[in-house]
């Protein structure tokens, strides 16, 4: 659910690319206020784009807990992890990727340029059809918004390998994983692009952060006593005094304590009031409903931003302050989301993984990861 709500802040924090056109983002506090509902979502609009970080952090906490014990174990081979992997991310990148070039295309040719992402090169196609795009300098093209799922697949390499060799069961490895990769960032050690360290360090925090909370699973007063001192970490580094400003981030600064605290707590809040019960009277299939979605409604929001655009064929930005035209987007997105995640993602996906598959009795309704 978290995933979802994660997806919706990008989405809503994407809807200035409908003023790009008219006003470069260097001048973007000029429209930034009328966005529509600003006050209601100025944390989506003013900070939406944190939400990759927290995503990177999420699928942390998600595959340490799901795939650790199964690799490590060997229950699970790479071929199977694979598998999984590329039926899961490759079918609905593909079709929203083909179709982003179609797109571009019709704009190109009735508005002498690409629709926000310029660098649509063949060398970037490629990249794309890869899904590399973002492991190298290519990230800004095509379905632009699928940089930060390339450098998932990465990470996703990365901890297969260290998974399979056995180091990050207990404790002490998972540290050492952890700082390894956390100096690795700090001194550019091995990727010149930071998006690639950062994405390996929070992936392993997330990893970190659900091996604590499993510890501390049964016990509900250390949980709150937790997440309060989350609470107060992001807190700190939102109000630093100022005398020990130049100190903290020299010392600091190459952590992104204030991403890394403020993701933590997010994500140890969710896990800690879902374990209290409150939802117990929720159906499971209403959170299951909006989970589906979370993959579809990324995917594919930045074409249908850009039928969306041609559609309306605006002569100035004010058309995009309209909060009917900001719902009627919204809506769009979620609902074709939906309809692309049942008609198109979830049998290719089945399919492929019977295609994979030697027992295809196996194959049951996929997971949501």
């Amino acid at each position: 659910m978290l995933r979802f709500f994660l997806s919706v802040s990008v989405i809503i924090w994407h809807y200035q690319h409908f003023f790009y056109p008219f006003i470069p983002y260097s001048k973007h506090e000029l429209f930034q206020n009328q966005q529509p509902f600003f006050q209601f979502f100025k944390l989506f609009y003013t900070k939406g784009y944190y939400a990759v970080q927290v995503f990177w952090l999420i699928s942390g906490v998600i595959f340490y807990k799901i795939y650790q014990d199964r690799i490590s174990s060997g229950r699970v081979t790479f071929l199977q992890f694979l598998t999984n992997r590329f039926s899961r991310l490759y079918p609905l990148h593909l079709l929203t990727l083909l179709l982003t070039l179609l797109l571009q295309h019709i704009y190109l040719q009735r508005h002498s340029s690409f629709f926000i992402y310029p660098n649509n090169s063949a060398q970037a196609f490629f990249q794309h059809l890869l899904f590399v795009q973002s492991w190298g300098e290519n990230k800004s093209s095509f379905n632009g918004p699928t940089w930060s799922v390339s450098l998932e697949i990465f990470v996703y390499f990365i901890f297969f390998c260290i998974c399979a060799s056995g180091f990050i069961r207990k404790t002490k490895g998972l540290l050492f994983t952890f700082f390894f990769f956390l100096m690795i960032k700090k001194w550019s050690l091995i990727f010149q692009n930071d998006d690639i360290s950062s994405s390996i360090y929070l992936f392993f925090a997330g990893c970190i952060l659900i091996k604590c909370y499993d510890a501390l699973h049964d016990n509900k007063p250390a949980q709150l006593l937790t997440l309060g001192c989350l609470f107060l970490c992001w807190f700190f580094t939102q109000n630093i005094y100022p005398p020990i400003e130049p100190i903290y981030s020299r010392v600091t600064g190459f952590l992104d304590p204030d991403l890394l605290s403020f993701s933590c707590f997010i994500v140890w809040g969710f896990l800690t009031i879902f374990n209290l019960n409150i939802f117990d009277k929720v159906p499971e299939r209403l959170f299951q409903f909006f989970g589906d979605m979370t993959y579809s409604t990324y995917l594919i929001h930045f074409p249908l931003q850009i039928i969306f655009y041609l559609y309306l064929n605006p002569t100035q930005f004010t058309l995009f302050v309209s909060p009917a035209i900001f719902i009627s987007y919204l809506l769009i997105v979620f609902v074709v989301g939906r309809l692309v995640y049942i008609f198109f993602e979830l049998p290719v996906q089945n399919r492929l993984r019977v295609l994979f598959s030697k027992k295809k009795e196996k194959v049951v309704k996929p997971e949501i990861i």
